[in-house]
């Protein structure tokens, strides 16, 4: 058998040299680490270019916006000087003095303003409005109203204002309004549509990577200006352009200055948008991801090809490591199985290496030499033991850990001294404890039939703490349903105390509505008292012709002076109303608090009755587990009734085999005794 075990560990051995497994497991765990190192550099590659270029895209978006924010300013400053021209005033602003026929004409002047703003510029219109939006004089087909969002801004703002929209009439422009003002009041807008080329010229100057562009959105998302003027016009949306990517079009239509990345028809896009200030759009640079994309593939193909390169000289030198150790080690595996195998004796081959393997080779000679050794006293101490001398002791001296054998060999002697000395000892205890034992059966079988009666009593007064248990857990359910209804009713009375606080808020809320209402209608007899105060003033300097304008006059006052006495009484009964009101929700909350408190007894006494009937039943499972305990018992005693002639038997033949046990023990040699 050991010669087959000793074969098998000498075929392992070979088909699995250390050679070999110190070469697979370096290479693959170099192999693991470069597949690691090269997946982490190409995310961080891929990581870095992103955000490297989107903190790039990110200035150049807010220059491009400033950019455009500078020619709107341009063109901004220009509308202002057209509306700040003193020819868009009236003649009776323009200059009092000079006979009527001298004086300017307004249109006239107006319409060289116009003509020479058109001249200068680069308008595709221009024109004047009065404050309905309705066209006073303009040029080039000047539409005849404004928009009405575009008219509401203007009135809004009373200064200048530009569409959210660059489409005009088929064409693209830029469409600003100007208030035209007249000591501190506006009198008049003027409008002028720019024509588009403004906008074109930066959009279509901003050229990044292969195919990036820029465009603008307005804040409802609509594309209003693009190096592809056909979107313009025809209004696409930044949701289209973004491939649907809701995040970034709210960011993009909130006026934030930011950037992300979005993916448009399966192609990563890399983004950045910032507000143009003064205007309602922001400007968005689109660059395809694919453009800078080759620049880091490069740089990862170059990388991996460096670590494969890495990883061959590695690789060689591992080999060439594992060489020099797997020789001497095999060597000293090979004496290692033919010590498996029990061979003591052959010698173990040198190795000089200067190394660990060196010393592992002499530290096996040295074990091979102490375990023959060992293993020769040990052999002579056990053949004397067997031979029947308990005396003898160890004569070699032990080394290191294998001191415990020496002291278990001294340990085995000496324990087994102690125990046939025992032996002899428990021969004399056993012949006397026989004796006792005949006289103890009596006893017991008179003490069985004792425990007989016991039992059979125990178990009739069980039974009756059975039946009272019962009668108890009837109770207990019957308790715990009540309490159970109460709660409902309770809860039910909650529900409505609630809905009755709830209308009482309301009628408080309605009550302060009406408040508001008395206070509004005594504002209104107020302004009414005082208007037919004026009108009486009025109709008194008018005299004659005023005098039924007077008796209106005095009526109205005396409607508004009824008007204020009901809205006070009005206010009056309400304060009452809401005092009442105040005093229920207080006596409502009250109520409530009182239902509360029911409720929590009532859980308190459903929560004392079911752990009253868990504590029942748990009496009951225990009694049924006494009864069959004391089944049990009884079992036992009758089997211990049984036993106690049986043990009268046995004492006799026990006696006899300690007569025979102190016979083989005395033919033992023990220290510190002469007797066999």
């Amino acid at each position: 058998m050991k010669g087959k075990q000793g074969d098998s560990l000498a075929r392992r051995g070979t088909k699995r040299s250390l050679n070999r497994r110190i070469l697979s497991n370096t290479t693959l765990n170099i192999l693991v680490l470069v597949v690691v190192c090269c997946g982490i550099m190409a995310l961080s590659l891929q990581s870095l270019a992103n955000n490297i270029l989107l903190d790039s895209l990110q200035p150049m978006a807010r220059q491009s916006a400033k950019t455009v924010e500078a020619n709107v300013h341009m063109l901004a400053d220009r509308m202002m000087n057209i509306a700040g021209d003193p020819r868009m005033k009236t003649a009776s602003a323009a200059g009092s003095g000079g006979t009527e026929a001298s004086r300017p004409d307004p249109a006239a002047n107006r319409r060289a303003v116009l003509e020479e703003a058109a001249e200068i510029y680069e308008f595709h219109t221009i024109a004047l409005y009065d404050l309905n939006g309705q066209l006073v004089q303009g040029i080039d087909a000047a539409p005849k109203s404004l928009e009405s969002g575009f008219l509401a801004l203007l009135k809004e703002t009373d200064n200048l204002t530009i569409a959210s929209s660059t489409g005009y009439d088929g064409k693209l422009g830029i469409t600003m309004g100007m208030p035209v003002k007249e000591d501190g009041k506006t009198t008049l807008f003027v409008m002028g549509v720019y024509k588009y080329d403004i906008l074109d010229d930066v959009i279509s100057s901003i050229n990044l990577g292969r195919s990036g562009m820029a465009y603008m959105v307005n804040r409802e998302g609509v594309v209003t200006a693009h190096p592809d003027q056909s979107l313009a016009m025809g209004r696409s949306s930044l949701a289209q352009l973004s491939g649907g990517n809701q995040k970034a079009v709210e960011r993009v239509t909130a006026g934030e200055t930011g950037a992300t990345e979005f993916s448009v028809d399966g192609e990563a896009m890399l983004v950045a948008f910032s507000p143009v200030r003064g205007t309602q759009w922001s400007l968005v640079i689109q660059i395809p991801k694919s453009d800078y994309s080759h620049f880091i593939n490069g740089a990862m193909l170059l990388s991996i090809l460096a670590t494969l390169a890495v990883l061959i000289v590695s690789i060689l030198l591992v080999l060439r490591l594992a060489r020099s150790i797997s020789q001497p080690v095999k060597r000293v595996t090979g004496r290692m199985v033919a010590l498996s195998n029990g061979d003591l004796h052959t010698d173990v081959l040198p190795v000089d290496t200067g190394d660990e393997l060196e010393v592992m080779t002499q530290t096996l000679d040295a074990t091979l030499e102490s375990l023959n050794r060992y293993i020769s006293d040990i052999q002579q101490v056990l053949t004397r033991v067997a031979s029947g001398d308990l005396a003898t002791e160890p004569q070699v001296d032990y080394r290191g850990d294998f001191v415990l054998i020496r002291s278990s060999l001294r340990t085995i002697t000496e324990s087994m001294n102690e125990t046939l000395l025992g032996f002899r000892a428990a021969a004399d205890r056993l012949t006397t404890m026989a004796d006792q034992l005949s006289g103890q059966s009596a006893q017991l079988h008179q003490a069985s039939l004792e425990q007989n009666r016991s039992t059979e009593e125990l178990v009739h007064e069980v039974t009756n703490v059975k039946d009272r248990l019962a009668n108890v857990t009837e109770s207990s359910d019957r308790t715990r349903s009540q309490t159970e209804e109460i709660t409902r009713r309770i809860q039910s009375a909650n529900e409505q105390m609630t809905a009755l606080s709830s209308a009482m808020d309301d009628i408080s809320a309605n009550a302060q509505q009406i408040t508001k209402i008395a206070k509004d209608i005594e504002d209104i007899a107020f302004q009414t008292n005082l208007l037919a105060l004026n009108a009486s003033v009025e109709a008194a300097r008018a005299g004659a012709a005023g005098k039924g304008f007077a008796i209106v006059a005095n009526e109205v006052k005396q409607l508004a002076a009824k008007s204020a006495e009901a809205a006070q009484s009005a206010t009056a009964m309400v304060n009452n109303t809401k005092a009442i009101i105040q005093t229920g929700v207080e006596l409502t909350a009250d109520t409530a608090g009182s239902l509360r408190a029911i409720s929590d007894v009532s859980g308190q006494i459903s929560t004392i009755s079911d752990q009253l009937t868990a504590a029942v039943q748990g009496q009951e499972a225990a009694l049924a587990v006494m009864e069959a305990r004391i089944a049990t018992i009884s079992d036992i005693a009758d089997r211990n009734l049984q036993n106690a002639g049986e043990t009268e038997q046995s004492s006799g033949s026990l006696a006899k085999e300690a007569e025979a046990l102190q016979i083989h023990v005395r033919k033992f040699v023990l220290k510190g005794s002469d007797e066999r």
